[in-house]
């Protein structure tokens, strides 16, 4: 089938790709100039009436997306009864491209990467969007350092029941859990995805690796992956946390939204950042001039692509995966400059001719199969009239309808769209403009009242029990920084309550360990070495769990040699001798415990070897266990072990 000539506004160019879903091409507004890439979709798909159903509501939807870090659709229409949409098109280079090139990337560009990744999925997020499908294939690096996120809800669009084996192959490697066991399915699967592109971007490999898809799924519902400071043991100790929080196999135990973890990084890349400007280190965001190409990001050429799954093998095996590039041979030619000279060209004849079954000028000299943006001058043959779009735009703007054909045909442009319905549906400008004067006032009211409300509340002091429900859970979901945050506020406002000591504890626990973090980082991106007392105070702190006497002994060492009393707060050895004074004290009155757990545990195996002892022995020594002692408190569960045994 020859090329179209015209797809709504657009002329067509050259054919971009093609699969059984459809065919891409590159395309220009005849009026505006504006560049983009055209998908026609197959006839056989454009007839069914499920498909147009699902189409229609899944515009409307991804239409809302406006963020400057997801490539936008621009339109979608229907010509002589084939469905088409037009989406912008991307320069750059996918990441998956880049780490083939390069594979392991800088751990301060991962942060850049994930924190612009975190702000699109934020915005689809509130929409109530989940993308799915998230993987380096699906991530462009524009010449500007820009990351662009493709194919959101595309692979809904077009149906994601496919489930033999070749089909899920390629996004296996970054489907979480969840997805895999088909249960439901959550925004936390775009937070889990992230994780594996930025794991992959550490290490230069996902998560888990196999020779099937069913390896790999088996292994994403049931093994953890190897823990990434294993890997690499240079990685800063944060980023290694947050990559397997992300990973977590339970939705629950990940972080809750894409601002939590947009938050995090941020406040960890600046924590970094300034620690190694303070160390005299060169930030290296790994950020490189890329490749520049022309790429067909959200308009995906192969039937595989459209339904967000790979066809074949991994997705670092693949030739094109998800993507087409059309080289432009000259990055610093800007798309305006080229089209200037094509109307230059079309006032002259003899400039260049027009190839219809191509729909590409060739100019003089130039091979045949060289290509060319299309021409957007005079039409060499003249277009059918008599229908026209439904654009949304003015009668005098409405001038597209001079290419369209005679069968059903219409154009919406997404950025004048105002319609709830999307094009298969007709509406009232009317009724429409009235409706949405009322909700805005509405919606104003109803704004002004919880503005009020939230005041009232947060100008309320919170009770004891309000505030201590909110430290357990935190505490329990492991959100510290909410958790010390909540125990700062509990300390000022109740400082008279029962658990004050308890919590007072557990702030300074944190502040522990949140300077053994940085002690740790510091360590590993100094270009110096670390000052004496540095090194000494973690070493102590490093055996806590394993040698608590050691570490006891270590810590009272420490601070003989390193306190001295004319230290002032500015000191930095001052915030390690209160730690060390803490944890000294906690070792000491623990030890006790940590003593009689021991004892516990030898006098528990004692009990269990009578077993294997002749029958009057064993008897024996269970009475001689039970009769020494039951009247220790430590030891309850061995007296109780032994009279089971006994009265067996």
């Amino acid at each position: 089938m020859d090329s179209p000539e015209f797809l709504g506004p657009y002329r067509i160019g050259e054919k971009l790709g093609r699969g059984g879903m459809g065919t891409v091409y590159a395309g220009v507004h005849e009026k505006t100039g504006e560049r983009v890439a055209v998908k026609l979709i197959a006839e056989h798909v454009s007839d069914e009436m499920r498909f147009r159903r699902r189409f229609d509501a899944e515009v409307e939807t991804l239409k809302r997306l406006r963020h400057p870090n997801i490539v936008r659709l621009i339109g979608y229409g229907e010509q002589e009864g084939r469905l088409f949409y037009s989406m912008e098109l991307v320069q750059g280079e996918s990441l998956l491209a880049r780490l083939k090139r390069e594979k392991r990337l800088p751990w301060m560009f991962v942060l850049d990467v994930a924190i612009q990744v975190c702000s699109a999925l934020k915005h689809a997020h509130d929409l109530g969007v989940i993308h799915r499908d998230l993987k380096p294939a699906n991530l462009v690096l524009t010449p500007s350092g820009e990351i662009k996120l493709v194919d959101f809800g595309i692979a809904k669009i077009f149906g994601h029941e496919q489930t033999a084996e070749g089909s899920v192959l390629g996004t296996a490697d970054y489907m979480a859990p969840e997805q895999a066991t088909g249960a439901g399915i959550t925004s936390r699967v775009d937070l889990y995805a992230l994780g594996c592109v930025m794991y992959a971007m550490l290490c230069g490999r996902p998560p888990f690796r196999g020779k099937t898809v069913s390896q790999v799924i088996e292994m994403v519902k049931s093994k953890d992956p190897a823990p990434l400071d294993l890997i690499d043991p240079e990685l800063p100790e944060d980023i290694v946390q947050i990559v397997h929080h992300l990973l977590a196999k339970d939705p629950a135990d990940r972080p809750p939204t894409a601002l939590a973890v947009n938050n995090r990084l941020k406040a960890m890349r600046a924590g970094l950042s300034r620690q190694m400007t303070l160390n005299g280190d060169n930030l290296d965001t790994g950020i490189e001039e890329p490749h520049v190409e022309i790429r067909t990001h959200g308009i995906d050429l192969s039937d595989e692509a459209i339904a967000g799954l790979d066809s074949t093998g991994s997705a670092a095996t693949r030739p094109h995966d998800n993507q087409t590039n059309v080289h432009t041979g000259n990055a610093k030619k800007g798309p305006l400059t080229r089209l200037e000279n094509q109307r230059q060209m079309s006032a002259d004849p003899s400039a260049g001719t027009a190839d219809p079954s191509a729909g590409t000028v060739h100019e003089p000299g130039a091979a045949p199969g060289d290509n060319t943006l299309p021409m957007i001058g005079k039409a060499t043959k003249t277009p059918q009239t008599g229908t026209g779009f439904t654009t949304g735009r003015s009668e005098n703007e409405a001038t597209d309808d001079a290419y369209m054909g005679t069968r059903d045909t219409h154009f919406q442009t997404v950025a004048d769209s105002d319609t709830d319905g999307g094009f298969f549906r007709t509406t009232n400008v009317e009724s429409d403009g009235k409706a949405k004067h009322v909700f805005s006032i509405a919606a104003l009211v109803i704004g002004l009242i919880l503005a009020i409300v939230a005041v009232f509340y947060a100008m309320r002091k919170p009770t004891a029990d309000q505030l201590l429900a909110t430290i357990d859970n935190a505490v329990a979901a492991g959100q510290t920084d909410e958790a010390q945050r909540d125990i700062e506020r509990f300390l000022k406002l109740h400082p008279q309550h029962p658990r004050v000591d308890e919590l007072s504890e557990l702030r300074q626990s944190y502040q522990l360990d949140g300077t053994l973090r940085r002690l740790r980082l510091q360590s590993k991106i100094r270009t110096s070495q670390p000052p004496v007392y540095e090194t000494e105070f973690l070493a102590a702190m490093e055996l806590r769990r394993t040698e608590p006497d050691q570490a006891q002994e270590k810590l009272q060492q420490w601070l003989s040699v390193f306190v001295d009393p004319d230290m002032t707060a500015a000191d930095p050895r001052t915030e390690l001798q209160t730690l060390a004074e803490f944890e000294l004290a906690r070792l000491k009155r623990d030890r006790p415990a940590a003593e009689n757990e021991r004892r516990l545990d030898e006098l528990l195996s004692r009990v269990g070897s009578a077993m294997e002892l002749p029958k009057e022995e064993s008897m024996e020594r269970l009475r001689a266990i039970i009769k020494l002692y039951e009247d220790e408190a430590w030891a309850a569960p061995a007296v109780q072990a032994a009279r089971d045994q006994l009265n067996r």
